[in-house]
């Protein structure tokens, strides 16, 4: 008697391996995503919510969009990039939703770029400079972690935000010149 083979990928990476165990829903693989991507995720979310218990409700609503929307994924062995797509946008939503972006926020015409010395990197620990991003104006903090951790350009920046491309460089801008002053305040 000949039996059946059936057709299901072998999945050896486990995000796939549990992602697929959520599109059966299996509770205990849902939970283990959760697990899973928590701590990948939670600093991304405490870039923009400033605090734990903001980062907090940032990524649970994003695993539940995760959850609910996992059926149309489809971008095979890019499932953590998918999931980290979804946990930005969360952050952004909950920016948006906390804050309203004014073009009056920029308080000066255009600078010249700021530029800092790339040894004071190496004299400092990356929660530090995460520190000082937190201390900086909401508005200012925000755009320049969407353009320095997120990758984003100016344009889509200005369109996530509704605000202008120069504001976006301003931000930029500002945060440079706000970091300057912290880490290589002799060089000013």
């Amino acid at each position: 008697m000949q039996t059946a083979v059936q057709n299901k990928p072998l999945l050896t990476d486990p995000l796939e391996t549990l992602m697929q165990g959520c599109l059966e829903n299996n509770l205990a693989s849902q939970e283990q995503l959760y697990r899973y991507c928590y701590p990948q995720l939670i600093g991304i979310c405490q870039r923009y919510a400033g605090d734990m218990d903001g980062a907090g409700i940032i990524f649970n609503n994003a695993m539940l969009r995760v959850f609910k929307y996992l059926p149309t994924y489809r971008a095979r062995d890019k499932g953590m990039g998918w999931i980290r797509t979804i946990v930005v946008n969360c952050c952004l939503d909950h920016v948006k939703e906390k804050n309203k972006f004014k073009e009056s926020e920029v308080k000066g015409g255009h600078e010249e770029s700021i530029s800092i010395a790339a040894d004071v990197f190496h004299r400092i620990s990356v929660k530090e400079i995460q520190r000082h991003i937190q201390q900086m104006p909401k508005a200012t903090a925000v755009v320049f972690n969407l353009f320095v951790y997120e990758g984003f350009t100016h344009r889509q920046i200005a369109a996530e935000l509704g605000i202008a491309e120069g504001t976006s460089k301003w931000h930029v801008n500002e945060a440079r010149k706000l970091l300057k002053a912290k880490l290589d305040p002799e060089k000013l």
